[in-house]
């Protein structure tokens, strides 16, 4: 802490605060709420970031909790100052943290109190509070003068005997009458609106039941509580005749069993607009005994009995009269909305449900509606199926008409869009079934609208980056959040039908949000969100890491790979660097790896340091280069026999014949860890497959292109040949011919494959079968041990943000070559960088072909594998070294060093420069 430091006394409070409440156990304690929002902001004016030292002061926060005022009215008004006056919006776990009173008595000293939230804590054995932050909003029915409806606030534990007392001296206070005693009624059956309705039908009586004043209010989860209030000893209501009860019920449910609710779908029990229940085929009297059966045997489950009162209007097919005010009204009933605009429907409930992914709209009238509407109708009809939406099929299909309408772009341009809104409600089997409607949405639909959500969320992530803190306010996140929850639907649409590349999908203003320490920022808060570390978490993009660039995920995945390097460490060593001495003989690199790498308690995960056997020298990136280098191309090599080629030599894949032990395969499963670590990449020639493989994602048929083009295609012409003649054209059966030390094994896919025709009802079977044997089950046992190597190495949360695909690039290294991207990053030590000299030098490097580029990348840095985030992300140096000199250039490649002479003519460093290249073997010459 700082001497003199104006803050000292709040942060240690602070700090001793966190660590009281943190070795809490099965204890409860008065305690105080605090926004995370004001203590964010408190943190950054008195420099208190965890992980992060700002170095300069901030602007003083507000008052405390000011932003969690409600401007919600309820009908009476608690005597005093007492707590269920207090008027907070709801909030979430995530929404605030805890504190004792001698922080909020600082905290108010100093900077005011909007609010004062306390609430009565408990403890669980794992030190977990149980709380409920939120009041109660309880609906209420009250007659006092007339009859009126509406909210009170109360606590879900508060006794009823309690809020009865609270609720006297309330009405006595607002009314100024004496009342001697209120009880409290709930209805046995009928939801609120019916409720009211017996009462006010039956003059005070109904079918209710006097709440236990011994019990919770929350313990009766009533949608609506009478309260009886008596006067002069005489009480406002009573209980209704059980005869009348018994037959309005039966009434009641006989109207809806026999006739409906007026929903176009209706998912509750005893409802003829239930397609299930109206599928019995009761007639008029069959039902009235079932139902009389019922009510015999109680067992109606009240609870899941319709109470809707709404006639809907029916999906429109064929819209006739004025389209505008036709659909507008339809809008009202997102049932009927998402029911409509279908092809050859015909009043079946067959034709939507979860299992059919093809929505199957009638783009025609679509495109008719299009040319009648404005974005203002469109945001409308938008408004009115969010406000009266129920989460079900229907809900979703109405999405997915809504953006086949040409102003839904528009709409994503707005700050406020309530689609993108629902959307955070949605089940996962909803959102699921939205991804795979989406494969029907156009081209120029699904492309522009993926475009523009990124431009948007682009756009206000730059301004947050330009603000003091960033992402701070709840509306904020949640702007984020809805963005990308409508990308990530869009996301897994595009896996199903591959219309995109994945990087189109990223968004680069992420990796500028924050000014400072970026990647720092975001890693403690992917780190606190999988710890479920409320106080310090808000938000996080690595909850969809597909949108973050890959670089900057690499700069993650790099943070992570240290943190968990100091982790193996005591505190007494976490001062120093730790290590990972693997000592190497030249003469044999795989034997002295693999006893180097097997050795006990080693820290695998720590930086890695090469020293090889009878040299000198300090290994800064460059050994650890040469020793991947050396060790791949001796475990790749073919005579090796660990590896055998495919696809016209242009890819290596595991030989399930080899002979060497599952050891080395596993050794190079750690290699490929090791060099994820130490960032380093290696000259691999596996397919995109062996990546997904190691990362547990499926495999498909498309994966075999890549592997076995020739194979790819003949089961590709299988698969599209349509005659029913397979048997005779491609005479197959269930069995791969495999040739092995010049013999040819038969496998049988299935038991007694020999016996089993490939036809054209079975020829899928055939090819999944193919594609699974040749991915997966032909190189079980080698893959197994490759894998357990890699994850031997590799663990925590940052290998979690990538893909195969993403996963090959770290380790391998990105394909495209950019000369200029090194150009431009490059330092000069020595030499002016727009001076005649190396601007011919650089000159003289575009003249070569990639190959030779290749080479001069190699010749400089050890390497001739691009980083992922291109040549940019090198950090590279050409120096001067000397002048007049007859030496040829050489190279720093553990710094990534060009040492270039200052020749007496271009013409000879050019010369000079060609017999480097040339004799370019090993790393340099320094």
């Amino acid at each position: 802490m700082r001497q003199e430091d104006p803050f000292e006394q709040e942060i240690v409070l602070y700090q001793q605060t966190r660590k009281s409440l943190k070795r809490m156990k099965n204890q409860s304690q008065e305690l105080y709420v605090v926004s995370k929002q004001w203590l964010r902001q408190w943190k950054y004016y008195v420099e208190y970031i965890e992980g992060i030292a700002t170095n300069e002061r901030r602007e003083k926060p507000g008052a405390l909790n000011c932003e969690l005022k409600s401007n919600e009215n309820f009908l009476l008004k608690y005597p005093g100052e007492h707590p269920f006056n207090q008027k907070i919006i709801k909030l979430q776990s995530e929404d605030y943290v805890l504190v004792n009173k001698l922080m909020i008595n600082e905290w108010k000293r100093i900077y005011g109190a909007d609010l004062i939230i306390l609430k009565y804590v408990h403890f669980n054995q794992s030190g977990i509070p149980s709380l409920n932050v939120n009041l109660l909003r309880q609906p209420i029915y009250i007659n006092i003068k007339n009859p009126k409806r509406g909210l009170l606030q109360v606590d879900e534990g508060c006794i009823i005997k309690l809020w009865i007392k609270l609720l006297i001296a309330a009405i006595k206070n607002e009314f100024q009458i004496n009342v001697d005693n209120i009880r409290l009624w709930k209805h046995r059956h009928f939801q609120a609106d019916y409720a009211v309705k017996q009462l006010e039908d039956h003059n005070g009586r109904f079918n209710g039941d006097i709440l236990d004043e011994n019990l919770t209010v929350g313990s009766y989860k009533a949608d609506l509580i009478i309260i009886d209030i008596q006067i002069d000893g005489k009480w406002q209501y009573d209980q209704l005749d059980v005869k009348i009860v018994c037959y309005e019920e039966f009434k009641y449910l006989h109207e809806k069993a026999y006739k409906g609710c007026g929903k176009f779908f209706c998912d509750r029990n005893y409802c003829k607009s239930n397609p299930n229940f109206s599928q019995i085929g009761f007639d008029k009297k069959t039902l009235q005994n079932f139902l009389i059966q019922q009510f015999k045997e109680d067992s109606i489950d009240w609870n899941n009995v319709c109470w809707n009162q709404i006639i809907e209007q029916k999906p429109i097919q064929q819209i006739e009269g004025d389209i505008v005010v036709t659909i507008s009204a339809l809008s009202n009933f997102p049932n009927s909305f998402g029911a409509s605009f279908l092809l050859n429907f015909n009043n079946s409930y067959e034709m939507i449900n979860y299992n059919n992914s093809n929505p199957e709209l009638n783009l025609q009238i679509i495109y008719q509606v299009n040319e009648a509407i404005n974005v203002k109708i469109l945001s409308q009809w938008m408004e009115n199926l969010v406000s009266n939406k129920q989460e079900n099929i229907y809900f979703v299909r109405s999405i997915i008409i809504i953006m086949h309408f040409t102003y839904f772009n528009d709409l994503l341009h707005q700050e406020k869009n309530l689609i993108l809104e629902a959307l955070l409600t949605l089940s996962n089997q909803d959102k699921q079934l939205l991804s795979e409607y989406l494969t029907t949405l156009p081209d120029e639909y699904y492309i522009r609208y993926i475009q523009t959500t990124i431009e948007t969320t682009g756009v206000f992530l730059k301004q947050q980056s330009q603000k003091q803190i960033q992402l701070l306010k709840k509306t904020e996140i949640q702007f984020v959040k809805q963005r990308l929850e409508f990308l990530q639907v869009f996301y897994k649409s595009n896996k199903i039908l591959k219309r995109l590349n994945p990087i189109k999908f990223q968004i680069a203003e992420i990796s500028k949000l924050y000014p400072k320490y970026g990647d720092q920022l975001e890693y403690f808060q992917f780190d606190s969100y999988i710890k479920n570390d409320l106080e310090k978490y808000y938000f996080t993009f690595c909850q969809y890491p597909w949108v973050i660039p890959l670089e900057f995920r690499s700069d993650i995945l790099a943070i992570d790979s240290r943190i968990n390097q100091l982790s193996q460490y005591d505190g007494f060593q976490i001062l120093q660097e730790p290590f990972l001495y693997l000592k190497i003989d030249r003469n044999d690199v795989v034997k002295s790896a693999l006893e180097a790498l097997s050795r006990d308690n080693i820290n695998l995960k720590a930086r890695l340091q090469i020293v090889f056997q009878g040299e000198q020298g300090y290994d800064q990136g460059g050994l650890a280069r040469e020793f991947f280098s050396l060790l791949i191309q001796k475990l790749f090599d073919l005579n090796y026999g660990m590896f055998v080629p495919k696809n016209n030599n242009t890819i290596l894949w595991f030989n399930k014949h080899n002979m060497e032990m599952p050891i080395k395969y596993e050794l190079i499963g750690m290699i490929l860890g090791l060099a994820l670590y130490n960032q380093v990449c290696l000259d691999l020639q596996f397919p995109q497959v062996v990546f997904k493989k190691l990362m547990n994602e499926p495999t498909c048929f498309e994966d075999l292109k890549e592997l076995d083009l020739d194979l790819y295609k003949g089961l590709n012409t299988l698969d599209e040949y349509d005659q029913n003649n397979i048997e005779d054209v491609f005479s197959l059966n269930f069995t791969i011919n495999e040739v092995a030390w010049d013999n040819i094994n038969l496998v049988e896919l299935l038991p007694n494959g020999t016996q089993i025709l490939v036809t054209q009802q079975n020829k899928h079977e055939y090819i999944k079968l193919c594609t699974n044997y040749y991915l997966n089950e032909s190189i079980k046992i080698p893959f197994q041990s490759f894998q357990k190597g890699f994850w031997k190495v590799v663990e925590g949360n940052g290998i979690k943000l990538f893909s195969g695909s993403e996963l090959q690039q770290l380790i391998v290294g990105q394909q495209h070559f950019n000369l200029q991207e090194l150009e431009d990053s490059t330092e000069y030590d020595g030499f002016e960088k727009n001076s005649q000299y190396i601007r011919s030098f650089w000159d003289f490097l575009r003249s070569l072909n990639e190959d030779l580029q290749k080479r001069f990348l190699f010749f400089c840095t050890g390497s001739d594998r691009i980083p992922v985030g291109g040549l940019k992300s090198l950090k590279f140096q050409i120096q001067k070294h000397g002048e007049n000199s007859e030496q040829l250039p050489s190279a720093h490649t553990c710094f990534n060093v060009f040492l270039l002479p200052q020749y007496d003519s271009i013409e000879k460093m050019i010369i000079k420069l060609q017999i480097a290249l040339q004799n370019c073997v090993g790393f340099g010459l320094i």
